[in-house]
């Protein structure tokens, strides 16, 4: 990483499901018997097919989203990749909100919405753009970083 780039960056935090990867591994146990018992050879690719899509979702959540917050605004990654980026100029308020199952957890959206979540609690950003929804454990965290990306000196 450049010396320009890491003066750029304000914080950094991550945002990972290590709860519902564990739900997904203990899931992957009777498809993975049932493979090993399956009489069928097109049975045991279906399930080798679901097997290898479960642990790509288990990778994700267990290495979570990182948010990084940067004096020109917000980058959402996962695996390295970025999967969003929120110019600072484009952020019109933020605040944080409870997020219910109902809603669902990962990768959300449609539309102008996106989510990024694998907790109870989100910090809604609402942009030029649309809306986007950071998951974090403790959503305080991502509103202090939010506010030194967008200059806010105290908040009331």
């Amino acid at each position: 990483m450049s010396d320009a780039y890491q003066n750029d960056v304000l914080a950094e935090e991550t945002h990972s499901g290590r709860v519902w990867s564990l739900i997904i591994l203990l899931a992957l146990l009777g498809p993975m018997i049932a493979a090993a018992i399956a009489p069928s050879r097109g049975a045991r690719w279906a399930v080798v097919l679901l097997a290898v899509i479960a642990i790509g979702v288990f990778t994700m959540s267990w290495s979570g989203f990182q948010y990084r917050f940067l004096r020109n605004g917000v980058e959402i990654r996962m695996l390295g990749f970025r999967l969003r980026s929120i110019p600072k100029q484009s952020i019109v308020s933020y605040s944080i909100e409870p997020w219910t199952l109902i809603r669902g957890y990962g990768i959300r959206g449609i539309g102008r919405t996106r989510a990024y979540v694998w907790c109870n609690q989100v910090v809604h950003i609402k942009t030029t753009n649309g809306d986007i929804f950071l998951g974090h454990n403790d959503p305080a965290r991502i509103v202090r970083d939010l506010d030194m990306v967008t200059d806010v000196v105290t908040r009331g």
